[in-house]
């Protein structure tokens, strides 16, 4: 079930309007209002002792209906308005009632026997996370009494709004009756009861409550359960699944949302494993105790908000730059140090800075990736705490990497350290410092590389078939191995090495290309103390040595960089952020202007979506018919049958082919991409 596009912020502002004159006009409608409460009653459970929690009923409507009921109940009054909330309790001062944002529910697991939510969840910003609280506050066999109007009722509900007296719905989203009952099941509930009330909405009372008479006891039976204005939905809490687990593979795995940044395995407690990663490269429990909420709210799936990081890290919503993010410098860097640059995937300026915090003693060590010995197509996190190791770490890794699997080790750690990771992973530990959890606590430095793709593990596969070789054959892998841009190279237990040029080598790209590439919006690593990619412009492409694009972006990293150049460590030539987006046009296009019309396109095809606080201002309608045929490109190419064709064809046609086709599509849409630059702008919801 996908989010709404409004914030609770809209949601109480409108019925904060509205509140003084809220019950006055539903008094007019008589019993078409009362009528919820009265069918809420007949599913109550017939027991003395019950705890209970009612999610808006607005000026407490349902409680005396509750109370006839349940007399000795303890109920949790949840409102989402502060203006209801004071008519509400000077009504029934004997109540509880506490603000609510309609998102996490302040109950313990697991410990309340019924939940009643009427005419609530078509006003939730995200439903889907509303019901995964609902089920994980109830207790195992507790029900949920749900009311809400069908997606059809959006039309009557217009008209009535044209010509009858009333208060509106505000920001509100209605939902159709089959997506409402598959989303209660994989949210654990079974359906107890599913009914269509309210026939008949407006007329006399009596002729009203004669309706309904009809549609209770004979109707619905046959023909009209569907058609009715408001639909009640009873579910039982089934017992199995843990509730934090649940809300990670509803929101973030079954929608296709997951960063592999391996933050919830690196905080689980061992109550998370990392399965198939080679593949998939997903998190799956390991069934040894329940699953710490912490792997649920320092997700960077979950409410990713840019804008509200910016304000944490940098003090401010709106950075200098919406495509390069907050920024103190810009230049073209590389190492002195040339085994440094040789060995680097670009300039080496990461690298020199983590060689240079060792030898000045201001780390212990560095958080990296490196090639796994045992598994030596696979990138695993260390901590690197010599020279040799951080110089064994450099270069890029494009397959999937979950660096964050790491964090249950970094809590022993003395510190400080420094950290480099690829955006989603850094979006995790600037949570987590947030949130001071002391698996951060020792990380000084922040570090990241710019972040174009990420390829799945079927893309070494490929590469291999290319020369008859398997995983099991290899000794190591390199992607950027020799002079600049590098090649991706194999060498062999039998003594065989081999190599395919990086630009042949990117045939991998649109074959093998993950999901959450496509998805991020974050080309330069924004929250990173510092951050760098190549240089991607002739002037430099043409040395055929690397130079980095370097952004230095706190006070730390700033003095770092400067610090490095007084010691002659680095070569730097400032450049105007300008000059920077123009060598980096082509990967901000495609992630600062191309990852929005991916976003809208999922929206528009009920699809969850990340919010990012952000929103694409203006597109070309020539860059949305190049977005559309790039969508098809990536379909086709993921096909099995594609892939197939890819690996059985020989790496001398295929990476030469890839090469000239890539030069070719750059040349045609060169003028689509660079009309202008992507236009962005902080929305509403992310301020």
């Amino acid at each position: 079930m996908q989010a709404n596009a409004f914030s609770i912020g809209q949601v109480r502002a409108f019925w904060n309007g509205v509140a003084a004159e809220y019950d006055r006009i539903n008094a007019s409608l008589n019993w078409s209002h009362t009528e919820r409460f009265e069918t809420m009653k007949r599913f109550l459970p017939d027991r003395r002792s019950l705890t209970m929690v009612n999610i808006w009923s607005r000026t407490g409507n349902a409680i005396p209906a509750i109370r006839s009921r349940c007399p000795d109940a303890v109920i949790e009054n949840f409102e989402a308005s502060d203006q209801m909330i004071a008519i509400a309790k000077k009504r029934y001062p004997q109540e509880k009632f506490s603000l609510t944002d309609l998102h996490d529910l302040p109950c313990d697991t697991s410990s309340m026997d019924v939940a009643v939510s009427l005419e609530t969840l078509e006003h939730v910003p995200d439903p889907l996370h509303f019901l995964l609280e609902c089920s994980r506050i109830l207790k195992p066999g507790g029900r949920l009494i749900l009311s809400t109007p069908p997606a059809w009722a959006e039309w009557p509900l217009r008209l009535y709004e044209r010509f009858f007296e009333n208060h509106g719905e505000g920001p509100h989203r209605f939902r159709t009756i089959s997506e409402m009952l598959r989303t209660l099941r994989r949210c654990d509930f079974d359906i107890v009861d599913h009914r269509g009330t309210v026939l008949l909405p407006v007329g006399p009372r009596w002729l009203k409550k004669a309706a309904e008479y009809l549609q209770e006891h004979f109707l619905r039976h046959v023909l009209t359960n569907r058609f009715t204005i408001r639909h009640f939905f009873v579910a039982e809490k089934k017992a199995g699944r843990d509730p934090v687990w649940a809300k990670i593979e509803e929101e973030i795995i079954r929608p296709g949302l997951s960063m592999h940044s391996g933050t919830e395995i690196g905080l689980s407690k061992g109550t998370l494993t990392l399965s198939d990663p080679d593949g998939a490269a997903l998190p799956a429990p390991t069934g040894k105790g329940p699953i710490p909420q912490i792997c649920y709210d320092a997700s960077p799936e979950v409410r990713p908000s840019y804008p509200a990081m910016n304000r944490a890290v940098f003090g401010k919503s709106e950075p200098k730059s919406l495509l390069l993010g907050e920024y103190r410098r810009i230049a073209i860097a590389h190492s002195t140090d040339e085994a440094i640059r040789r060995n680097a995937a670009s300039g080496g300026v990461l690298t020199a800075a983590l060689m240079h915090l060792l030898e000045e003693k201001k780390i212990r060590g560095a958080v990296v990736l490196t090639m796994d010995q045992k598994h030596p197509w696979r990138a695993v996190p260390m901590i690197a705490r010599t020279k040799e190791e951080i110089l064994a770490s450099a270069q890029s890794k494009y397959a999937v990497s979950p660096v964050n699997t790491i964090l249950d080790r970094l809590e022993q750690e003395e510190g400080p350290l420094a950290y480099v990771g690829l955006p989603h992973q850094v979006f995790a530990i600037r949570r987590l410092q947030q949130l001071k959890h002391p698996s951060v606590a020792a990380i000084r430095f922040v570090f990241g590389p710019f972040f174009g793709n990420e390829l799945s593990g079927s893309s070494i596969d490929s590469f291999l078939r290319k020369f008859g070789a398997k995983k099991s054959d290899l000794v190591s892998l390199s992607y950027r191995a020799g002079e600049w841009p590098g090649s991706m190279e194999a060498k062999l237990k039998d003594g065989r090495a081999f190599r395919m040029p990086k630009f042949h080598a990117n045939y991998l790209i649109p074959f093998h290309i993950t999901q959450n590439s496509l998805l991020s919006h974050d080309l330069t690593n924004e929250f990173t103390d510092l951050s760098g990619g190549d240089a991607w412009a002739p002037v430099y492409e043409e040395r055929g040595k690397g130079f980095s694009l370097l952004i230095t972006r706190t006070e730390g990293g700033d003095a770092l960089i400067a610090e490095m150049e007084r010691a002659g460590k680095l070569w730097i030539k400032d450049i105007s952020e300008e000059e920077a987006c123009a060598m980096q046009s082509h990967g901000l296009d495609l992630k600062k202007r191309g990852t929005f019309l991916r976003l809208e396109r999922r929206r528009k095809n009920d699809l969850r979506i990340p919010d990012y606080g952000l929103r694409l201002v203006s597109v070309s309608f020539p860059r949305r018919i190049f977005e559309s045929l790039l969508g098809i490109v990536f379909s086709v190419c993921a096909h099995p049958v594609s892939r197939a064709i890819a690996d059985r064809t020989p790496h001398w046609i295929i990476g030469p082919l890839f090469q000239r086709f890539r030069i070719l599509w750059k040349t045609a849409t060169k003028d689509v991409k660079k009309s202008s630059k992507p236009a962005l702008a902080v929305s509403q919801e992310g301020n």
